[in-house]
């Protein structure tokens, strides 16, 4: 049996295949495009890069392909021409999969953490996933609380969300898009100047929960002005650097609480990782050392790149109800 899973959100794009449960072939669409994370794809998206790349490599067609799976908010572009039906599945549930049918645990607790996720109506207005509290057993994975914020109009942001957070500090300080990683490596170099200050506007406010508002969020995006009208290049610098730091320590603090209440409510040894925010390394080394859990995993695809891996997994083993095996590589 073969399972096709489609990958990203509006960027990231990528596929997986499986046969029965393994994987034959992962790719990203930025590695035949040459294009960084192939943003700005348009129309070109509907070639499928990675799809047909990954069914070429088998040496089968699409319609040998017996289930395709894609996430909720990616492009549906990236499947318009496909004359079969495409499964969907919630964005992060597709990041959990991805991570915990890859562990080797047959139990875990599951920690997403990204920038934005799906949208859910509440009622009055369409709340985002930021953060996703779950847990594994076997061939199932049960989502137990999550961290949601609104959309501030006119704005790719929304409330509550750490990833947004680091990206909006990652813009402030003059890196391109997707660049946390230059944040995170800038850190060290900085000193605690604007954590008190960051704090206030970016806070833990116990139970899981992360609360940073429309002003909060205002106040981060303004940051940028302050560095602007410093005529000073040295001191502008420094500026950035301590930016960097606030941003990275927070980040460190708020996670290890997120964990603490994944362990809180799973009570479990193991802990597996996924999301954008998953990659920052730092902060997973001291989540490890702290010993809050015997031992953790981070799916080394956690973007939104490993969606792909995530949702065929998520087919083979929660829609068709297959046993866990050992190896999926």
């Amino acid at each position: 049996m073969y399972i096709l899973g489609l990958g990203g959100s509006n960027h990231d794009f990528s596929s997986c295949l499986l046969k029965d449960g393994e994987i034959q072939c992962a790719i990203e669409d930025e590695r035949i495009t040459r294009i960084k994370n192939c943003k700005d794809l348009f129309l070109d998206l509907a070639k499928g890069f990675s799809r047909k790349y990954c069914l070429e490599h088998i040496g089968i067609d699409i319609d040998s392909v017996d289930l395709i799976i894609g996430n909720d908010i990616l492009n549906p572009i990236m499947f318009s021409r496909l004359d079969k039906e495409v499964s969907i599945i919630n964005h992060h549930m597709a990041h959990a999969a991805s991570t915990f049918y890859t562990s080797p645990f047959d139990k875990a607790a599951i920690l997403v953490i990204d920038a934005v996720g799906s949208k859910r109506w509440d009622g009055k207005t369409q709340q985002y996933e930021s953060v996703s509290f779950g847990y594994g057993n076997g061939n199932k994975i049960e989502i137990l609380d999550k961290i949601e914020g609104k959309n501030i109009s006119g704005t790719d942001y929304i409330e509550n969300s750490l990833g947004i957070f680091y990206s909006i500090i990652t813009d402030v300080i003059g890196f391109g898009e997707h660049q946390e990683g230059k944040t995170m490596g800038l850190s060290p170099y900085g000193r605690d100047t604007y954590y008190e200050d960051f704090k206030k506007h970016i806070r833990y406010i116990g139970n899981g929960k992360i609360e940073m508002g429309e002003s909060d969020i205002s106040f981060f995006l303004s940051l940028k002005d302050s560095i602007s009208y410093c005529q000073n290049k040295e001191k502008a610098f420094s500026m950035k650097q301590d930016y960097a730091y606030a941003a990275q320590k927070l980040t460190e603090e708020y996670l290890f609480q997120l964990c603490r209440h994944l362990k809180k409510l799973t009570k479990a040894d193991y802990c597996c990782l996924a999301g954008g925010v998953a990659l920052n390394s730092v902060s997973n080394y001291k989540i490890y050392k702290s010993g809050l859990f015997r031992n953790l995993y981070i799916q080394a695809a956690s973007g939104d790149n490993g969606t792909s891996l995530g949702s065929a997994l998520y087919g083979y083993y929660s829609i068709l109800g297959n046993k866990r095996k050992g190896e999926v590589w």
